[in-house]
C-alpha cells in the first residue's frame, strides 16, 4: 500500500546515490543549508527502503523547499 505522502526524503548522499543508481526519480532541495534528496513514493521504492535501509535513514514528507 502506498502512503499518502508523495515524497521520501534522504539526507545521506551515499544512500541517495544508491537509490539514484537503481533508477528512482528524485528532486534536489535545500533545508537549512543542507542538500536533501526527495524521491517520489512508489511501491518499489518503499519495498527497497524497508529491506535495505534503517527507518532513520529516510522520512516521508509532502513539502518541497527551494
Amino acid at each position: 500500500m502506498i502512503k499518502k505522502e508523495k515524497l521520501i526524503k534522504v539526507y545521506d548522499q551515499d544512500k541517495a546515490n544508491q537509490l539514484i543508481s537503481l533508477g528512482f526519480k528524485y528532486i534536489l532541495e535545500s533545508v537549512d543549508g543542507k542538500t536533501v534528496y526527495a524521491f517520489f513514493v512508489s511501491e518499489k521504492l518503499i519495498s527497497f527502503l524497508n529491506s535495505n535501509f534503517d527507518s532513520k535513514d529516510f522520512f516521508y514528507n509532502n513539502m518541497l523547499h527551494f
